[in-house]
């Protein structure tokens, strides 16, 4: 096998939607990241800086429109720390719209804030070519 003439090398992009209890209504879908056409998942992950107050549980789900919990199902809201999201990988070609969908029991959260960090790849860009 020959080597080709040129390489290129390609940097990893990084997305990240900070979010507050306020910010996620329960029960609804709210649109937070969107990835360009051919973007391949290299590492994703919800991070809970400060937990939410909610009275009895507090979960997020991260996905798309038509799987709103397809990378993430029922992270807890209520307890600091980072989850890694279930599914990676790609590409997409069409791109990639995530959305965070927050489900709350009790008492109304008044406190609550995180991020969901995104690390990502595009297929077929090069930052950098050599050769």
């Amino acid at each position: 096998m020959s080597k080709p003439d040129t390489v290129g090398v390609q940097y990893v992009r990084a997305r990240v939607f900070n979010y507050t209890a306020a910010d996620l209504p329960s029960g609804s879908f709210v649109p937070a990241l969107k990835l360009p056409m051919g973007s391949i998942l290299v590492d994703a992950f919800n991070l809970v800086e400060s937990p939410s107050n909610a009275g009895a549980a507090d979960v997020l789900d991260v996905g798309t429109v038509a799987a709103p919990a397809s990378f993430l199902d029922n992270a807890d809201f209520k307890t600091a720390g980072r989850t890694p999201f279930a599914m990676l990988g790609g590409p997409y070609p069409q791109g990639l719209a995530l959305g965070v969908t927050r489900t709350a029991a009790g008492t109304t959260a008044f406190a609550g804030r995180g991020s969901l960090v995104v690390h990502y790849v595009v297929k077929g860009v090069a930052d950098e070519v050599y050769g």
